[in-house]
């Protein structure tokens, strides 16, 4: 196992416009959320190094595939007006692109994701330093869940294309601070890979739920492998 530190994050503040037609004259989150990130390192061998097991898998999948860290954040206000964010969403869509025309390339996948769960017990809020990667480059966070609790972050469709976050309100804990997240992308050899993000948020008004979204205008560029 290795620790990844995190790197710091080039952070913007969103707009988040509502998803109603026509625009409602309701909430307004513009300023309630910031978004850190994306950033994107490449797994090499030389990060990877001092585990013997994970450069052996690194070398056995360089033929085919590539692994690149993805690091992200999302800084949600705390003493933000009513109504309070019921829930945050960060969605990833990966996708690649061969180099030379006409060769097949698989789709990237979020191999590997943390935080995988935080509930109500956690400190959810404080900003990571480090990330622990273990066997086959998977993140070891020490998550478990015991029946009933009440889980406010949870890790979405890892192992396919479209991997993402759900921070969720709970009767136990305020969204509010910031949430560190990261992922490792397996991606294509020889080919473009790109990482678009969106950021999704909802609140409550009475039995009424108000959906809110942004997605950035530029994907992040994984990789161009030659």
């Amino acid at each position: 196992m290795i620790d990844v530190i995190l790197p710091e994050l080039p952070e913007r503040e969103l707009a988040l416009m509502s998803e109603e037609k026509p625009q409602p004259s309701g909430p307004r989150l513009a300023g309630r959320v910031i978004l850190g990130g994306p950033v994107a390192l490449p797994v090499t061998t030389e990060l990877v190094g001092p585990d013997p097991e994970l450069l052996d898998f690194l070398r056995t999948e360089a033929d085919n595939a590539v692994y690149h860290l993805v690091h992200l954040s999302v800084t949600c206000a705390r003493d933000a007006p009513d109504p309070a964010l019921h829930s945050v969403n960060l969605d990833v869509t990966l996708t690649a692109e061969p180099v030379r025309r006409g060769t097949a390339v698989f789709q990237p996948v979020a191999w590997s994701m943390t935080p995988r769960q935080l509930t109500a017990d956690a400190n959810a809020t404080a900003p990571a330093h480090a990330a622990h990667l273990g066997p086959r480059l998977g993140f070891h966070d020490g998550a478990r869940t015991a029946y009933g609790e009440r889980i406010c972050l949870e890790a979405r469709r890892e192992l396919r294309s479209d991997p993402g976050w759900e921070i969720r309100h709970t009767s136990a804990v305020r969204i509010g601070g910031t949430y560190r997240l990261a992922m490792v992308v397996r991606a294509p050899r020889g080919a473009v890979s790109r990482a678009a993000v969106a950021v999704g948020a909802t609140v409550r008004e009475g039995h009424t739920l108000h959906r809110f979204r942004e997605e950035l205008d530029e994907p992040l560029r994984l990789a161009a492998l030659q």
